[in-house]
């Protein structure tokens, strides 16, 4: 079995980090926590566990992937594994990573994703597949938000089932993805500002309707409950919140693609894409027209 490395990025003190942590501890010959912020109290816990090393980083960290690549340092391991402190291997990926890992250069293995206390198996949210496991010279992870890290070389595809998904508790309510929204979408249009990109209303308006019935309709989120709905609304919603933003941030230039005629007619184009990707019940349908 390959040598292993759990790198997990820590800030204050996540509720399921113990059980990260404990998924991996039998697994992992080290496990480098990055302290961008982490509460005393949860530091004394940590120091217990002698395959834990703390590597404190000084500077801001407002979202992880500023700092993926530059942990790859940390290990002593050619192997690597990836986790944030809310996600949980379960037993039979584990021993799919033991029994895989040496014969890849990376591995990569489906999400599932548990929103307002709901699995979500829709909305395009499952298999939601991630790369976690890799050769440390096999991966390059970009410093952009919610960007897949770039991969060369020969990987593996767990298979999505259940029993063998990475268990992601992502966001428990209403208020803590509001929190997270707020902060990526800051950080989104400030990538605007800075690359000098224009952002316009039209735009925005496509890709906000394009989240709402890509997700809800086309990948039948509405099977996932009012957990569905309200995350697929959220989803729309976000794409504003980056534009909202980008305008405060640009002193609120004055943008000439504002219409309010765009948001329906945008709505009707993405609906009749997605039609056409994917054939809708006849009842959703008459909701979207």
């Amino acid at each position: 079995m390959a040598k292993l490395t759990s790198i997990i990025v820590v800030k204050d003190s996540p509720p399921f980090l113990l059980k990260t942590i404990a998924s991996v501890d039998d697994l992992v010959q080290e496990i480098i926590i990055v302290d961008i912020g982490i509460d005393p109290n949860l530091k004394d816990i940590l120091v217990r566990n002698k395959k834990i090393k703390l590597v404190e980083i000084k500077e801001a960290v407002p979202y992880v992937e500023l700092i993926r690549e530059k942990t790859k340092s940390f290990a002593n391991s050619d192997y690597l594994i990836f986790l944030d402190p809310d996600e949980v291997i379960p037993p039979a990926l584990k021993q799919i990573i033991e029994k895989k890992t040496e014969f890849y250069d990376y591995l990569s293995m489906p999400r599932k994703n548990i929103i307002f206390g709901r699995w979500i198996k829709h909305c395009r949210w499952w298999p939601d597949y991630q790369t976690r496991v890799f050769k440390k010279d096999k991966v390059i992870w970009p410093k952009i938000i919610h960007r897949q890290p770039k991969v060369s070389g020969t990987g593996f595809r767990v298979e999505p089932k259940e029993e063998l998904a990475l268990i992601h508790h992502n966001y428990r309510d209403l208020d803590e993805y509001l929190d997270k929204a707020k902060r990526y979408a800051k950080y989104e249009a400030k990538e605007f500002i800075l690359e000098k990109k224009l952002l316009t209303f039209g735009e925005t308006v496509r890709r906000a309707i394009n989240e709402l019935v890509s997700r809800y309709f086309a990948a039948e989120g509405y099977k996932d409950g009012m957990q569905g709905f309200v995350l697929s609304c959220f989803q729309m919603i976000y794409y504003f919140l980056v534009y909202f933003y980008y305008l405060e941030m640009m002193k609120f230039k004055d943008d000439k693609t504002i219409k309010p005629e765009l948001f329906f007619r945008q709505g009707l184009k993405e609906t009749l894409y997605w039609k056409k990707k994917r054939t809708l019940k006849e009842s959703i349908l008459k909701k979207i027209l």
